[in-house]
């Protein structure tokens, strides 16, 4: 006998349903969020669901949980000490941006102000085409000084960020791998692995935002992990994505930047589900919880 087990994590309540295909059967269980340690939150209310079914921890076969550990930490800005490894000339990128201000003539509005401090921010010597053939060869002596100067200042986490790395990741992937060498511990992501498309701000914002956010959260997932084995349940784990698909645990730790909407997404991927099956193709979906409210329009499915 094989149960898929779902949980969703709100602000408030942690809400459980399992599936057993077989026999048509269903059970649900609602517990109080533990917003200190979601996944604490999980298993209590996994235990409730295995308590009601009569089930044992092995007869799970598969857990998917939509999250907003990502979500809340970006929001809240709790996200890991983060610094930027950039090509020569680029360091201000992430302030730069693409030169676009929300109200043109409004000079007195105030830019968000970037996830890396500019004296977290290192350039290197290196240089791509948009060919994906090397201008400059990588400077591998400017990533060990930045790296033992990222040390003393405490920085846990580092993004790598390389111009035209879509087209040619190997700088990146040097420098990774001696960042990693140098600073232990520290969580290292490169654009070319996260976003490996053209377009500099948008591939280097997106590659801070999965540095900022990969200590918090892939520290979440081994504590699941953790918890789960305690509790005799061998699942598999899967994450909801911002897409409204999964991915495995471990592609969730390595890009949490794709969970930013874990939470929302598995909402509306449901309530598109269940109106298409009454025969509604087009809808709005509110989905409210404890700390929020997301509201999303399906048109056409």
């Amino acid at each position: 006998m094989a149960v898929r087990v779902a949980a969703d994590v709100g602000g408030t309540f942690t809400d459980l349903y399992a599936v057993d295909d077989e026999r048509g059967l269903r059970w649900a269980a609602k517990v109080p969020s533990t917003p200190e340690d979601p996944s604490l939150g999980i298993v209590r209310g996994l235990s409730r669901v295995l308590e009601l079914s009569g089930l044992q921890p092995a007869q799970v076969s598969h857990f998917i949980h939509g999250t907003t550990v990502a979500t809340n930490t970006v929001i809240q800005r709790k996200g890991a000490k983060t610094a930027l490894l950039t090509t020569r000339g680029f360091r201000d990128v992430l302030e730069i941006g693409r030169q676009k201000r929300p109200h043109l003539y409004d000079i007195s509005r105030d830019k968000v102000k970037p996830l890396v401090t500019r004296d977290l921010r290192f350039e290197v010597t290196e240089r791509v085409l948009a060919s994906g053939e090397v201008a400059v060869p990588l400077g591998e002596d400017d990533v060990r000084t930045a790296a033992q100067r990222l040390g003393g200042a405490g920085v846990q986490a580092v993004a790598v960020s390389f111009l035209h790395a879509y087209r040619f990741a190997q700088h990146e992937l040097v420098a990774a791998e001696i960042l990693r060498d140098l600073l232990p511990g520290v969580y290292v992501s490169c654009s070319s692995e996260v976003l490996p498309e053209f377009r500099e701000y948008e591939r280097t914002t997106t590659t801070v935002l999965n540095a900022y956010l990969g200590p918090v959260v892939s520290s979440y997932v081994e504590r699941l992990k953790g918890r789960f084995r305690e509790a005799g349940v061998r699942a598999p784990i899967s994450i909801v994505q911002s897409s409204g698909g999964i991915c495995s645990a471990d592609v969730a730790s390595r890009k949490p930047v794709y969970l930013l909407l874990s939470g929302p997404s598995a909402g509306v991927t449901g309530a598109a589900a269940l109106a298409g099956a009454a025969g509604f193709r087009d809808v709005i979906t509110f989905d409210m919880g404890g700390t929020s409210t997301d509201v999303a329009l399906v048109v056409n499915g």
